[in-house]
């Protein structure tokens, strides 16, 4: 008899595909011959596939032991002609495939008592582990664990579960209760997106929603879900109780509400939204008001604010960083009221954004006292730009007139007579310098401060700009035709040649090497020039005096700080900062060494390759 003759006989072609199980039917030599979809999409069968037992080698039971095709659930079905327990087996494939299964057999016979073939009904045993394993172990008492359809039948459910919901087994048992039911109204949308999901997908990233309890009473929970009998549209799921987390949440919202901190939550995908009374008073609202969506919070917005806070709002979900922004409100009463807020984003196991949640402060009185900051800045400047101005001009002249006496100083007859006079004019042609140099520092710091410092780059041989530099300052300066020594790389066939601007980095070289004899001790200041690299050229100016704590390093390139705060060391402390800024506009970079009582060493790195103007 052949294998379509026996299901001819046995009428049970459409009986497999009422099976609410995975079944296929064996003929007395245990080849396959039918099977229906469950069985299909379980065992990965065909048309043209070999039965599921073969190879047999391939087969082992779950503990590991090789299983002969003779012992498996079909076979000892044909040969005892009697119903087998069931078997619990892995099966294995050559491409690497491996499945899990429980499988019972029986045998069928003919009205004459004659052996037909074999029915075998299969059970994915990973459908059923998890269950399984949280009913016996620990987990069971922290989550639960239930199998349902989709049309709201619990098929079973842990204790846990049950104890969530307020029921007991009994009414489970009894279909007193369907899970459909349990959930809060405004979330049975949300339900329904779940499950379309784990149709389309096998499975529904996790959310928050509320149950409604026997006694009426609500509880917030966790829920995800996996599709795991697609025939029968069964699902096995967990429920996290999140009461005990909102409990924790209780004194951190008192701590919260006594800072006059609000909280906010969002919930992307529902576009739920949830607003302490703390933030609800922050925004002008009264404590009943309940937010629908994201939206009413921006309309509450100033409007030239809203495009910069939504835009913030998106940029945060879009790259899952931290939300920060300030806002003012659109009500004319709060028309000085500026409020600050930041959140963080949650995501689910997937990466996407599904929450955001954050706190809300009046930061009013830190505006104001940034705006009273900001203007006291601007007098400050304008004073200073005024004063620069005003100063520079007399100065001007006074140093103009004194060079211009002390050359054309008639000898007197008596050279006692003109020495006096000789070092009263190079005093005040000093001072007049100095107080030159502070005015044209005063002036760059405002300049600075507003950004406008510009560069008037040209090409310059660098050993003779350094060359130039020590000759113009031994001129004028004492200290530095015996303490100042240049120290130069031998000359090569091409000069080192840079578009600097001229006249800013003379600026800097005149602030490190004022420094140096400042703090040098009298010692002697070494001015070197290094090519470490073939596009840099290095600047040094060493000096071996009282040197720098290393505590006073970090703010040194401040402006108005100073190493050292002696009466005898006279300065604003604006000439590092200056010098820094100069060498940055020209993309270079200035460092220090030092060791108090052995010196100070600055180090000056710019590019010569051409730099931007």
């Amino acid at each position: 008899m052949t294998g379509t003759d026996a299901l001819e006989m046995l009428g049970a072609r459409d009986l497999l595909e009422a099976l609410p199980h995975a079944a296929y039917v064996c003929d007395l030599h245990g080849r396959v011959v039918a099977y229906n979809a469950d069985a299909a999409a379980l065992l990965r069968l065909s048309s043209a596939a070999s039965p599921p037992y073969c190879p047999a080698d391939e087969l082992a039971t779950l503990s590991g032991a090789p299983l002969r095709r003779e012992d498996s659930a079909v076979a000892v079905a044909l040969r005892t002609r009697a119903r087998t327990s069931a078997y619990s087996y892995a099966l294995s494939w050559r491409d690497g495939r491996q499945l899990r299964v429980r499988e019972s057999a029986r045998p069928v016979l003919a009205a004459d008592g004659s052996l037909l073939g074999a029915v075998c009904v299969v059970e994915n045993l990973r459908e059923t582990a998890v269950y399984e394993a949280a009913k016996a172990g620990g987990l069971a008492q922290l989550v639960g664990i239930f199998v349902s359809d989709m049309h709201g039948e619990l098929v079973e459910a842990t204790d846990e579960y049950l104890r969530i919901l307020g029921y007991t087994r009994d009414e489970l048992e009894q279909g007193t209760f369907r899970w459909d039911r349990c959930t809060a109204p405004e979330h049975l949308m949300r339900d329904h997106q779940g499950i379309e999901e784990a149709l389309r997908t096998g499975r529904c990233r996790p959310y928050e929603k509320d149950y409604l309890r026997k006694d009426g009473s609500r509880v917030p929970v966790l829920i995800g879900y996996a599709l795991v009998r697609p025939q029968l549209n069964q699902f096995i799921g967990y429920v996290v109780d999140l009461s005990t987390r909102l409990r924790e949440y209780t004194p951190v919202s008192e701590v919260m509400r006594a800072a006059e901190t609000g909280i906010w939550d969002w919930d992307t995908r529902t576009g739920q939204v949830i607003w302490s009374d703390t933030t609800k008073t922050l925004l002008g609202m009264s404590p009943d008001y309940q937010p629908h969506d994201v939206h009413d919070f921006m309309k509450l917005l100033h409007p030239e604010d809203r495009d910069r806070v939504g835009q913030a709002l998106q940029a945060a979900l879009a790259t899952r960083t931290t939300f920060r922004s300030d806002f003012r409100l659109r009500d004319p009463d709060f028309p000085d009221r500026w409020l600050f807020s930041q959140g963080g984003v949650f995501c689910d196991y997937g990466g996407e954004a599904v929450r955001m949640s954050g706190t809300l402060v009046d930061i009013s009185a830190r505006k104001q006292a940034e705006q009273v900051l900001r203007d006291a800045i601007a007098v400050r400047d304008e004073f200073l730009s005024v004063a620069s101005h005003e100063l520079r001009t007399p100065i001007t002249s006074i140093l103009l007139r004194a060079e211009s006496l002390l050359r054309r100083l008639p000898a007197p007859p008596d050279p006692a007579i003109k020495e006096p006079l000789v070092a009263a004019l190079q005093l005040i042609i000093r001072q007049a310098r100095k107080i030159d140099s502070l005015v044209g520092d005063m002036l760059d710091a405002t300049r600075l401060s507003h950004k406008k410092l510009f560069l008037e780059p040209q090409d310059a041989d660098v050993v003779e700009l350094l060359t130039t530099f020590c000759s113009q300052l031994c001129e004028h300066d004492v200290r530095a035709r015996t303490k100042l020594h240049l120290d130069l790389p031998p000359r090569g066939e091409a000069p080192v040649v840079a578009a600097w601007d001229r006249r800013r980095i003379e600026q800097v070289l005149d602030n490190l090497v004022s420094n140096a004899f400042k703090y040098g001790a009298d010692h002697p200041v070494t001015l070197r020039l290094t090519l470490p690299r073939p596009d840099t050229a290095r600047i040094e100016v060493e000096d071996h005096g009282i040197g720098i704590a290393p505590e006073a390093r970090a703010k040194l390139f401040q402006p108005f700080e100073r190493a050292h705060r002696v009466g005898s060391f006279s300065g604003l402390g604006l000439g590092l900062y200056i010098a820094r800024e100069i060498v940055q506009a020209h993309h270079g970079s200035i460092s220090l060494e030092s060791e108090p009582g052995v010196g100070t060493t600055f180090r000056v790195d710019l590019p010569l390759a051409p730099a931007p103007s």
